[in-house]
């Protein structure tokens, strides 16, 4: 009789750590499982992204064609700027998904070239920032897409960050006179 319950108590230790084996197997797996479709449905987010973001891109460049100049009335300019805002606007929201700091780096670049886009002049005209900061998004997206590295700033946008820079220090420059200006008349006002 010791021998049955021995084989028994062995085989329900075995039927037990089997099942045991069995329940953190499967809950293993179905972990796994979740990850693993996590990770599909950011890379499915992602490449939306990245197509939605070359979708505004391309709309960009077509938008491009119809830029304002000098002589162009106010209200079409206005137009003209209010919808080039809303294709950065959908740009700005397509990279919340994005996990690539290189490709936000330029795409973020790009967009703020292009909000810029009207006060890098005389040394960057408006046709050169509206369809330049894009393409190089558009280059960079490419290669990100086939896994290759993202290409290094051309000429075209070296001229654009250099042209942003002298604007800024122009407008820098220009508030410091205005200070300084405010302050001597202030010093004359009261003497």
């Amino acid at each position: 009789m010791d021998s049955a319950w021995g084989t028994a108590l062995i085989a329900l230790g075995g039927t037990l750590v089997g099942a045991a084996v069995s329940l953190f197997g499967g809950i293993w797996q179905q972990r796994r499982n979740e990850k693993v479709t996590e990770a599909n449905r950011r890379t499915v987010l992602r490449e939306a992204s990245l197509e939605r973001i070359a979708e505004e891109l391309f709309a960009i460049n077509r938008h491009a064609e119809s830029i304002p100049h000098q002589h162009t009335p106010a209200h079409e300019h206005l137009a003209w700027e209010k919808t080039l805002r809303e294709h950065l606007i959908r740009i700005e929201m397509a990279t919340l998904r994005l996990d690539d700091p290189k490709l936000l780096a330029v795409i973020h670049d790009m967009c703020s070239l292009l909000r810029d886009w009207d006060r890098l002049q005389p040394d960057a005209w408006p046709r050169e920032v509206v369809t330049g900061a894009p393409q190089h998004a558009i280059d960079s997206i490419r290669a990100h897409l086939t896994g290759k590295p993202l290409p290094r700033p051309g000429r075209d946008i070296q001229k654009l960050w250099a042209a942003r820079e002298a604007a800024d220090e122009y407008e820098r420059v220009a508030a410091e006179e205005t200070r300084l200006a405010t302050e001597e008349m202030r010093r004359n006002s009261s003497t």
